[in-house]
């Protein structure tokens, strides 16, 4: 890297690099920091259409709350995701918890609450923490790759929880995929698998980078607990 560029580079992050414009803050980036970007992108467009899908399946949830529509929750999720740090997602409706234990809410029946929201905000800041909180990556920004391989399999356990977990009723928590003669769609499987598939390719291009390994899990789904997300 030239003299130039170190300090282009050095100047852009003191001052702020969101106030720089695209291509100054461009000459930070390396081109594994423009894949980051792609990849965190397109996780959050996929976060935000799972959200509205598992609102149109299960529109009772957003009955729950008074006055609430999709565009408000989606806002509440993702109003500030633009910014390169966000805070965690933290909600009284929720119980003030976030990351795996308001997936783990979403399934729990003694909840009376959204059961929609509480399985994405737990899921939106689950990946969130896998990206550094981030939206956009430059050169002196590093990822986990355990992180990103753990919040894969995190998905994975999602996807069969909501698939199999029931109440005491018989009854699944949430609605998904819909399997009937007249009425099939499968729609929610392809989306998941684009997600998980975001994350194990992120994961691969990290441990790359840095030159590291990745620890595996090679346990059924339905055995494991959630992964840990630092």
């Amino acid at each position: 890297m030239s003299l130039l560029l170190v300090l282009i580079t050095t100047f852009f992050f003191l001052s702020g690099c969101g106030s720089m414009p695209k291509p100054m803050r461009n000459l930070g980036k390396s081109d594994v920091d423009f894949v980051m970007d792609v990849h965190a992108k397109q996780q959050k467009q996929m976060l935000m259409e799972l959200t509205r899908k598992l609102y149109v399946r299960n529109p009772w949830q957003l009955r729950k709350s008074s006055g609430m529509s999709v565009d408000a929750r989606m806002a509440q999720i993702f109003g500030t995701y633009n910014t390169i740090e966000i805070p965690s997602l933290i909600f009284d409706e929720l119980n003030g918890v976030t990351g795996v234990d308001a997936i783990l809410l979403s399934f729990d029946e003694n909840f009376q609450g959204d059961r929609v929201f509480a399985a994405m905000v737990g899921l939106t800041e689950m990946l969130r923490r896998s990206y550094n909180h981030q939206q956009e990556f430059f050169i002196i920004d590093s990822l986990n790759e355990q992180s990103l391989y753990n919040s894969a399999r995190n998905i994975e356990i999602f996807v069969w929880r909501l698939y199999q977990r029931r109440d005491s009723k018989g009854e699944l928590f949430l609605l998904s995929n819909r399997m009937g003669e007249s009425d099939y769609d499968i729609s929610f499987d392809r989306l998941f698998s684009k997600m998980v598939m975001v994350q194990d390719m992120m994961a691969l291009i990290v441990a790359d980078k840095t030159n590291r390994g990745i620890t595996k899990v090679v346990q059924s789904v339905a055995q494991l607990a959630f992964l840990p997300v630092p």
